[in-house]
C-alpha cells in the first residue's frame, strides 16, 4: 500500500495561527516599551520646563519685592503664570511695552513661545508652548479664551501661591512651597498635585516644583 506524504514546505493552519499570535504579542510589547520611553522623555522635558519657569518666577519676585500674583492651581492659574512670566498683561501674545522706557519688556521666562493652537506645538521646538484656548475662570462657571502654558502632554501647567502662614489671615495661598508651586498633573491630567505625602497612583507621574 502506497503511503502519502505531506508537502515539506507547507504550514498547517494551527502553525500559522501560532506565528500570528507570537507576532501580535511582540508587537504589543514593542508598543508598550515605546510608550514608556516616550513618557519618560516627556517627564524629563516637563522637569526642565518647570525648572525654567521657577527661575523666571523667582526673578519676577525679586523685581516686585516678593509680591507674586495670586493663583489657585486651577486651569486659569496657567494664564496667570503666563502673564507674569511672559510680561503679557493684555494677553495679545506679545510682551508689553515698559511705560517708563517705552521699550518692549523682556520676559522672565524667554523659553515661552506663544502659539495659535495646540496643533502648532511642534513649532515651539525646544521652547515652552503657550496656547490660546478656552479655560475656566477661577471662581466662575464660565470659560474664557486666554493663553495658557502647556505641558508635554497638552495640558495646562498649574500655578498657586505658597502655603498659608498662621498670621496671614488668608492672604496667601495653600501650596506646598512657602512661596509658589508650579506643577503639571502628568500624562492623565487628573492628578490633584496638592501634596507630597501619600500620593495616589495618578499623582506619582506629576512633575512639580517641590519634592
Amino acid at each position: 500500500m502506497q503511503r502519502t506524504t505531506r508537502y515539506a514546505g507547507g504550514f498547517t493552519l494551527i502553525e500559522i495561527f501560532v506565528v500570528m499570535a507570537i507576532l501580535a504579542i511582540l508587537g504589543t510589547m514593542g508598543w508598550v516599551a515605546s510608550g514608556m520611553v516616550n513618557n519618560r522623555q516627556m517627564n524629563k522635558t516637563a522637569e526642565l520646563q518647570v525648572a525654567q519657569m521657577e527661575v523666571g518666577m523667582n526673578s519676577y519676585r525679586m523685581d516686585f519685592g516678593d509680591i507674586i500674583p495670586a493663583g489657585e492651581g486651577d486651569e486659569w492659574s496657567s494664564h496667570i503664570l503666563y502673564k507674569a512670566l511672559y510680561c503679557d498683561d493684555n494677553g495679545d501674545g506679545q510682551p508689553d511695552m515698559d511705560e517708563q522706557t517705552n521699550e518692549t519688556r523682556v520676559p522672565y521666562c524667554e523659553s515661552i513661545v506663544p502659539l495659535a493652537n495646540i496643533k502648532a506645538m511642534s513649532e515651539s521646538i525646544n521652547g515652552i508652548p503657550a496656547i490660546r484656548k478656552k479655560v475656566r475662570v477661577t471662581g466662575r462657571k464660565s470659560s474664557k479664551k486666554a493663553y495658557v502654558i502647556i505641558d508635554p502632554w497638552g495640558n495646562p501647567y498649574r500655578y498657586r501661591q505658597g502655603y498659608e502662614l498662621p498670621n496671614d489671615k488668608g492672604k496667601t495661598g495653600k501650596g506646598v512651597n512657602p512661596d509658589f508651586d508650579i506643577f503639571t498633573q502628568g500624562p492623565d491630567g487628573k492628578g490633584n498635585g496638592r501634596t507630597n505625602i501619600n500620593d495616589n497612583e495618578d499623582n506619582i507621574s506629576n512633575v512639580r516644583s517641590w519634592k
